[in-house]
């Protein structure tokens, strides 16, 4: 009689492979890629339309003025700044009833503080282009471009481009011609990997 002894299965614990090691490491890298730039994008993208906010600001405030003051106002875009100021001089006297009382209850603009000006970021490179224009101007310091807020409600149609890392993140914003208000143009952000 044959006795049969029970046979055990050889277990074979063996480790994982050096190709599974790097599937499953080029793997983890481009989803955490993917994430860095899915996360990146948002923040590039708030940073720059802050700092179009800024201009968009100044740009109603210049409209609100012209139109309340029925004067132009001057919008002066440099690199790294824009202005606002009064076209006329701010010093004009205000004129007076016969009773001594202003013609007006509008605060006398030489009481106020000119020019208001806000910073862009050094970051930014700022570029404009003008109605009719087909490429833009880059600012330069010594070149600052002039735009006129008249009281009657009408300006130039302008955009202005802020853009940083050789145009890798970059925001143009049109200006209506009646409010002044901005709409993107052309939005582009291209994040490095």
């Amino acid at each position: 009689m044959t006795i049969l002894q029970p046979t055990y299965a050889k277990s074979s614990s063996r480790g994982f492979s050096l190709l599974e090691i790097v599937i499953v490491l080029v793997i983890a890298a481009v989803v955490l890629a993917a994430a860095a730039v899915m996360i990146g994008t948002p923040r590039a993208e708030k940073a720059l339309r802050e700092e179009h906010a800024k201009i968009e600001d100044l740009v109603r405030q210049g409209r609100a003025l012209a139109v309340t003051y029925q004067q132009p106002f001057v919008v002066e875009l440099r690199k790294g700044e824009a202005h606002l100021r009064p076209f006329a001089n701010p010093e004009q006297t205000p004129e007076y009833y016969d009773d001594g009382q202003p013609a007006t209850s509008l605060k006398p603009l030489s009481e106020m503080n000119w020019p208001r000006i806000e910073m862009i970021s050094e970051e930014y490179e700022m570029a404009v282009r003008r109605w009719g224009q087909q490429n833009a101007i880059v600012l330069e310091n010594r070149d600052p471009q002039l735009w006129m807020l008249e009281p009657e409600g009408l300006c130039e149609p302008i955009s202005i481009r802020l853009s940083k890392n050789f145009g890798d993140i970059s925001l143009a914003r049109v200006y209506h011609p009646l409010t002044g208000m901005a709409e993107d143009e052309k939005l582009r952000i291209k994040t490095s990997r």
